[in-house]
């Protein structure tokens, strides 16, 4: 997948249409973005192609190319919107109350990042075939695997910092890295789970799961 756009072209003679103009830049990347996110849960890896991506955006090959370099950095911006677009947005937020000292207790601060892992955008059984094929991807593209590594270590981070601003206020000794690493590892599974079996579980029980192995440690934040 580290072949670029224009090169696929050349070699199986495709011809670049006009590219379209009635909508903003940003617009035109977050459409192809969101078709290339339907190809990528409808048919795998395997249905994530430059021409299924521009039947499902009704757009040109020309008109992707323009804006992505490669299948490889497609599939990146699919993973960061799919996974963290809503915790990369609570990230920037919380990094921004505590540039502006905005007095925002650090338990709501907490509460909130916990409850965004069980958002109906996330915690979905459509998402199943979408992330597992991201995650597969992950284990053999570098590409894939250096962005999860920033996603991930940036969630973490904030994730930790927020756990360590509760307990530090609490008096409570708390290994904060350790502790959001293991959360992130019990939301994966409990998603995972009731995807594959939905009378194991509901979607409520895993988000008191979640709440419960931070309570454990920093007392209760619901």
């Amino acid at each position: 997948m580290t072949d670029t756009l224009s090169n696929i072209e050349k070699k199986r003679g495709g011809k670049k249409a006009p590219r379209f103009s009635r909508e903003p830049p940003q617009q035109r990347r977050a459409m192809m973005i969101e078709a290339a996110t339907r190809c990528l849960s409808r048919g795998g890896i395997g249905g994530f192609t430059v021409d299924a991506i521009c039947r499902e955006a009704g757009i040109s090959r020309g008109l992707i190319n323009h804006y992505f370099d490669s299948l490889d950095g497609l599939l990146v911006e699919v993973y960061r919107a799919s996974m963290y677009k809503d915790v990369n947005a609570h990230i920037e937020a919380a990094k921004r109350r505590r540039a502006e000292n905005i007095g925002w207790p650090p338990e709501v601060a907490l509460a909130e990042l916990i409850k965004s892992n069980f958002a109906p955008r996330y915690f979905s059984g459509e998402n199943l075939l979408l992330w597992l094929s991201l995650w597969a991807e992950i284990a053999t593209n570098p590409h894939l695997k250096a962005a999860h590594r920033e996603l991930y270590n940036a969630y973490r981070g904030e994730l930790a910092e927020d756990i360590a601003a509760v307990a530090g206020a609490r008096g409570r000794s708390v290994d904060a890295p350790t502790l959001a690493r293991n959360f992130i590892a019990l939301v994966d599974g409990l998603w995972l789970e009731w995807c594959l079996d939905e009378t194991v579980l509901t979607p409520e029980a895993a988000e008191a799961a979640g709440f419960e192995i931070i309570e454990a440690q920093v007392g209760p934040l619901r």
